[in-house]
């Protein structure tokens, strides 16, 4: 099978959404499958790369709108590629349009991953956000024949999946159960950062105004609150707020507990997860469509704590794997935080119990899952599609 996947970007970005992607066509690449993948340059310079046998071709942007890049060439570049499916990847309007006009025009079978709704990060964005959900949407998600959503919780809470439920397909996210293990060991990590014998709560996310939803500040306020010093919080992520939040850090009395790592290079992320008590993600809304690092955390045997919006409920079971808290609450997430802290036994167990969970969601198994959507729409679409705009 041929297959196209767009993205907006593909790893070495990092991002819950190019972790999927590279997953997903690395697995799909191993079945047997030609895939090819579509993304924006950056961090990269433009041009086509092979990872690990899938061709990757990143395209020049002139610019971003929304956080996102545009790329003219994507629609003559989809066009170009001879491909039994096309996949394309949400939140990205542009991406989606154009996936779906080409799939019209040579009567491709498409699907759309929906990785979670645009994020309304200021109250401009907000006002964009309400046309494209009320209005622009409709221009695109009717051409696809199958949408793919994270978790039943998220598809169950967003009005723009609700409009096409007869279209959703759901798909957990995965996990790389062999990447990530109980068994790795952080302590070169610890040493390197002068972590000592603390206890180290773990946050993995960009640090940019497309990801305040993450409530990166949130955590640190709940650290705050959180009267010991052998409580230290690693930051893993980079981006243009970082100097926000050192200055939050400083002004919340813990800049000395608040450890900030950056970038990490892929192959050392297991070792961070290793280094770690607990992951928190605090995140505020529903622009939070899984908490792919919860799945990382559980297969490392870590548990997690993370906010019950979005998708997360979908993934995180309070008292199993982890424990849910109440969004935009520094309060909450200090308590939760204290409370593993104070019980290692509670901490031992809801890791073995998320290490379980993550076992379920090996990429093997969500590739394999994908391939058969991708083998079902194929059998199903007709030779001429009745479509329109």
């Amino acid at each position: 099978m041929r297959i196209h996947i767009i993205n907006t970007f593909y790893p070495p970005w990092r991002g819950g959404a190019e972790t999927y992607n590279r997953n997903l066509a690395e697995n799909l690449s191993k079945m047997g499958h030609t895939v090819k993948v579509t993304v924006a340059s950056p961090p990269l310079s433009p041009g086509e790369q092979f990872h690990d046998k899938v061709a990757v071709t990143r395209l020049r942007s002139v610019g971003m709108f929304y956080g996102v890049p545009i790329t003219p060439a994507l629609f003559y570049r989809i066009m170009k590629i001879e491909s039994d499916i096309i996949h394309v990847n949400f939140p990205n309007p542009y991406n989606a349009l154009m996936g779906a006009l080409v799939s019209r025009i040579k009567n491709i079978p498409s699907l759309l991953t929906w990785h979670n709704d645009l994020p309304p990060v200021t109250k401009f964005a907000g006002a964009l956000v309400r046309i494209h959900d009320d209005f622009a949407t409709h221009f695109y998600l009717d051409q696809y024949d199958s949408i793919i959503t994270t978790s039943h919780v998220y598809a169950d809470g967003s009005k723009i999946l609700k409009r096409y439920s007869g279209k959703i397909r759901v798909i957990v996210n995965g996990v790389d159960c062999d990447r990530f293990r109980p068994d790795i060991s952080g302590e070169d990590i610890r040493k390197r950062l002068n972590l000592g014998n603390c206890k180290i709560v773990l946050f993995v996310g960009a640090l940019t105004k497309w990801h305040r939803y993450k409530g990166l500040d949130n955590l640190i306020r709940a650290v705050g609150l959180i009267d010991r010093n052998d409580v230290k919080l690693l930051v893993v992520g980079g981006g243009d707020l970082k100097s926000e939040y050192v200055d939050l850090a400083k002004r919340s009395g813990v800049g000395d507990r608040i450890v900030f790592a950056g970038e990490v290079p892929d192959e050392l992320l297991p070792k961070y997860y290793a280094v770690s008590d607990m992951l928190v993600l605090p995140s505020i809304d529903r622009s939070e469509g899984f908490g792919l690092t919860i799945l990382e955390a559980n297969a490392s045997g870590v548990p997690a704590i993370a906010s019950k919006v979005g998708g997360i409920p979908g993934i995180l079971i309070d008292g199993e794997n982890g424990i849910l808290v109440r969004p935009n609450d520094p309060v909450s997430l200090a308590n939760a935080i204290f409370k593993m802290i104070e019980n290692d036994e509670l901490r031992r167990k809801m890791g073995r119990t998320g290490r379980a969970m993550a076992l379920d969601h090996d990429w093997k198994k969500v590739a394999a899952e994908t391939e058969r959507l991708y083998l079902d729409l194929i059998i199903d679409t007709p030779t001429t599609k009745a479509r329109g705009f």
